[in-house]
């Protein structure tokens, strides 16, 4: 239920048609009705809505309440960033249905939009609020960022959660990598120096260990690939316009798992490269 200038304050764009105007709020006018792009596909998809004409909230299933549709909004998600659109439909305040009423009178939403700071203008809007009616109580004004940042506040716990645990398991698994490939240089040393005394250059016993690092990483990367798509159920709530199953997601986690495997690797291999042969044969 709105009154002529919602959909501009609100910033819907007008796909169609055109949007309530003053004299569409005489009681008396003829019943017209603004949707959007989701409830027009869904009743007349492929035509032109424009002109057609709707019925809901009846008493009587029988006696229907013809409303002219004249326009037509773009989809907005009304009822949350992760809600995708749903059908909507927009009626003239004063035109109210005899079903909906009751539950429409007990609270309305005054939307303003400001060209400045919108919370400098709140004393405003309260004594503009009064002017009408000393009784009417105003309560809970929010800026359109602070509604969006309390709505989103949940899943932006969940996610920083999630994130936090991420990198912990991230850290915990480079320096697991670290310390295997730290134990495997320590323990075949003598090989090593052995290797570099018969004519092995630096670089092929660095990539030596380093494969021996990327093979223990791409191994544990499958497992984890398969184990998340496994749980896509239970992260499957906690997404964005993300599929569960996305590839870049996957491909970009494999990619960035195997660079930080590598990097734990740097040092052990380094270190086999200085490898002293006069020394690793000594000791052996």
């Amino acid at each position: 239920m709105i009154t002529e200038d919602y959909v501009e304050a609100i910033g819907m764009p007008l796909k169609r048609g055109r949007t309530m105007t003053t004299a569409d709020m005489d009681a008396g006018a003829p019943h017209v009705v603004v949707i959007n792009e989701r409830l027009a596909n869904l009743a007349w998809p492929g035509e032109d809505p424009i002109g057609k004409r709707l019925s809901t909230w009846t008493r009587e299933p029988e006696v229907p309440e013809w409303r002219e549709v004249v326009g037509v909004v773009g989809d907005a998600r009304s009822f949350g960033p992760d809600t995708p659109p749903r059908p909507e439909l927009f009626l003239p305040y004063t035109q109210p249905p005899v079903m909906a009423w009751a539950a429409f009178q007990r609270s309305m939403a005054l939307v303003v939009r400001t060209s400045g700071d919108p919370a400098a203008h709140a004393s405003s809007l309260r004594s503009a609020v009064r002017s009408v009616d000393p009784s009417v109580p105003l309560f809970i004004v929010l800026t359109m960022e602070e509604a969006l940042g309390a709505d989103a506040a949940g899943p932006r716990f969940n996610t920083t959660l999630l994130s936090l645990l991420a990198a912990a398991g991230t850290l915990l698994a480079a320096v697991g990598i670290y310390g295997v490939i730290a134990y495997f240089v320590t323990q075949r040393t003598p090989e090593i120096g052995l290797r570099l005394a018969l004519g092995a250059t630096p670089w092929s016993v660095l990539l030596m260990v380093i494969r021996h690092g990327a093979t223990l990483t791409a191994a544990g990367i499958v497992i984890g690939l398969v184990g998340a798509l496994v749980a896509t159920r239970v992260v499957r709530t906690l997404l964005f316009e993300v599929a569960a199953t996305d590839p870049p997601t996957y491909v970009v986690g494999a990619v960035a798992l195997l660079a930080i495997a590598l990097l734990a690797c740097a040092v052990p291999a380094l270190r086999a490269v200085r490898v002293s042969p006069m020394q690793s044969l000594a000791e052996q």
